[in-house]
């Protein structure tokens, strides 16, 4: 009795989810991977559909009222030479100084200080040269700039360090004072003088101050390149002046960037000679078999899957999807250098026309997350992957709500130096990327 009951209760169940996937405006069962655990439904998997894609060119990103600044360069056998710096505002500690007659100062120097520990991108082993340029071009708060503009610097550098290698564990000891890890540059005698030199209406406000100091750049030198990117605490950083006067021998006024400072980093992609820029410039129109995703604005991936309807219908019955996958195996080869983001972003395309170009800002909606991963290839090894969960969209795309022009796929961060490559190689299995849907056919 007990076995015609729950032979009953399973078909009454299969039923209902019929009638309900029928009843609804999109039908699309959640991601449960066992599907209510009804073996008569009858699952199946379809994993044939070729996945195009294409290394493009990143838009211009947000650089501007960034709170992390980032400073160095690398060589990347890929992904070619990439240098980072920024442009900051240093504003008054405190309003109406006055430094009075007599006065000289004896250093004046720019303190960095590191994120956290761990605030880097690459080995960050090789010596690089750090110099600091005082800002001639006003960087107005109210704009929003991009990680390729550029502002005027005088010609002379303000200060310079070099040979650096980042140190982020040591503390340093500043006048008998322990600090956390940091970047120590001192700053020209000319620079220091201009300090001194500042009069009275100049330090009433830091609204004064930046229209007579505009800010610094602080890069680096593009003809000793280094193999990493660090990340600075902008927000905690200033400009220290240590002088004295016929009072006292000791004394500081400091220049902090704070969040009221205009702040911008810059980011410069040389891809010249490189894979990338023959991914770019030559794009298969079966897809690249290695594509590639950079920050600061430099390239992601244009995704298509054009054959998705087609091989549904070839299935001859219409289905319910209960689970899709985008899965994007990885590069992991050189992770040691250059770890993976942990996650990345994709974006549906919703304009038809699109090209990628500057104006194309429209295209985007319906952004979710892909998460790092492992999966078991056809040959049954295991590999790196950022999986995507397109369940709902595969399934509005099956019933006509979604139109299937494809996604892009990005890490857009213009405070960050990551990259990852993409493998898509129909020929080897733990290399082949897959849109691997998971469906039951309905009546």
């Amino acid at each position: 009795m007990n076995k015609y009951l729950v032979r009953l209760c399973h078909i009454a169940c299969a039923v209902l989810l019929v009638c309900h996937l029928n009843s609804c405006k999109d039908p699309a069962i959640a991601d449960k991977s066992n599907t209510f655990g009804l073996d008569p439904i009858g699952l199946a998997h379809l994993d044939s559909c070729p996945v195009i894609i294409n290394t493009v060119s990143e838009m211009p990103l947000q650089a501007s009222a960034v709170a992390t600044g980032v400073l160095g360069s690398m060589n990347d056998p890929s992904l070619g030479r990439t240098y980072c710096g920024f442009y900051a505002q240093c504003l008054l500690s405190s309003n109406g100084a006055f430094f009075e007659s007599g006065t000289v100062v004896d250093s004046v120097v720019l303190y960095l200080p590191y994120i956290n520990d761990s605030s880097k991108y690459g080995p960050c082993a090789r010596p690089i040269d750090v110099i600091v340029y005082e800002v001639s071009q006003y960087i107005d708060p109210t704009v929003i700039y991009h990680q390729n503009d550029v502002f005027n610097v005088y010609g002379q550098a303000i200060g310079r360090l070099n040979s650096y290698r980042p140190d982020l564990i040591d503390s340093t000891i500043v006048r008998h004072v322990t600090q956390s890890p940091q970047i120590s540059i001192k700053l020209s005698n000319s620079f220091a003088q201009k300090l001194l030199s500042a009069d009275s209406n100049s330090l009433s406000s830091s609204t004064n101050f930046i229209n007579y100091m505009k800010g610094i750049y602080v890069t680096t030198n593009t003809a000793n390149v280094g193999d990493g990117i660090v990340y600075l605490n902008l927000q905690s950083s200033r400009i220290s002046m240590y002088y004295h006067n016929s009072a006292s021998d000791s004394l500081q006024f400091d220049f902090p960037i704070t969040s009221y400072s205009s702040t911008v980093n810059h980011f410069d992609h040389q891809y010249n000679g490189t894979p990338v820029q023959n991914a770019i410039n030559h794009p298969s129109a079966t897809g690249d078999a290695t594509n590639y995703i950079q920050t600061g604005a430099g390239t992601k991936l244009k995704i298509q899957i054009p054959t998705l309807l087609s091989s549904v219908a070839s299935i001859g019955k219409p289905i319910a999807v209960t689970k899709a996958e985008l899965i994007l195996p990885v590069q992991t080869s050189d992770t040691n250098l250059f770890p993976l983001p942990a996650t990345v972003t994709f974006y549906r395309l919703i304009n038809a026309s699109d090209t990628s170009s500057l104006q194309q800002l429209n295209v985007y909606n319906n952004s979710g997350t892909g998460t790092l991963s492992t999966r078991i290839a056809d040959d049954g090894s295991s590999y790196y992957c950022y999986v995507f969960n397109l369940t709902e969209f595969t399934q509005r795309v099956l019933n006509g709500y979604y139109a299937n022009y494809g996604f892009y796929v990005e890490y857009s961060f213009t405070v960050r130096a990551d990259r990852a490559i993409i493998y898509n190689d129909p020929l080897i299995a733990a290399k082949k990327s897959k849109l691997k849907i998971t469906y039951t056919k309905l009546q």
